[in-house]
């Protein structure tokens, strides 16, 4: 658990560090491997978190579903540590949310159902070659992805990879890593 925790905290640094102009680089370099993607080609929903402003900005993401005509989904945040995702058409229907994450408000949103979702982005710090990684520490998506059964891909910069990380039980692996250096498939 210690070794889990000097992880994240080296993660969140190394996101906090990346000079502004850099980050663009790579997010730019992110989206362009990502829509040309056979993940992304294929699927018409959208999983997604908002980012924190550390993080890879998802809002390039989300427009580009939108011109395509896909659908995209948010999480809101439950009190038993669960999500539940939301269709989203328009920023006006996401609010501050748990974590200062913006997140779906359920009056203004339509629930999606996980079987619907085809290709779900799970966030993290760190990453490994094995599909693991390094979040928050909730828990939140190797709750949500533990019976997910579609596509599952995670964005960092070629940073924040490592040869292997430290995986418990209940630890769920993401099938596909996408960085700066190009599209990693774990499946195989």
């Amino acid at each position: 658990m210690e070794e889990k925790k000097r992880l994240r905290q080296e993660g969140l640094q190394l996101l906090r560090e990346i000079p502004p102009t850099e980050k663009l680089r790579i997010e730019h370099q992110l989206a362009s491997f990502l829509f040309s993607s056979a993940v992304w080609k294929h699927a018409n929903t959208i999983g997604l978190t908002m980012a924190l402003p550390h993080e890879w900005d998802t809002t390039r993401i989300i427009q580009q579903a939108w011109l395509e005509k896909k659908n995209v989904c948010v999480p809101l945040t439950l009190e038993n540590r669960g999500m539940q995702f939301y269709y989203v058409e328009s920023y006006n229907q996401l609010t501050d949310g748990a974590f200062q994450i913006k997140e779906p408000v359920p009056d203004r949103c339509t629930p999606a159902f996980k079987e619907d979702i085809d290709l779900l982005l799970v966030p993290g710090l760190l990453f490994d070659k094995a599909g693991y990684r390094i979040g928050y520490g909730g828990g939140y998506y190797d709750r949500y992805i533990a019976d997910y059964r579609h596509t599952t891909i995670a964005i960092a910069s070629s940073q924040q990879f490592r040869q292997s990380l430290p995986a418990g039980p209940y630890d769920r692996r993401v099938g596909h890593l996408l960085t700066d250096d190009g599209f990693i498939d774990l499946t195989e």
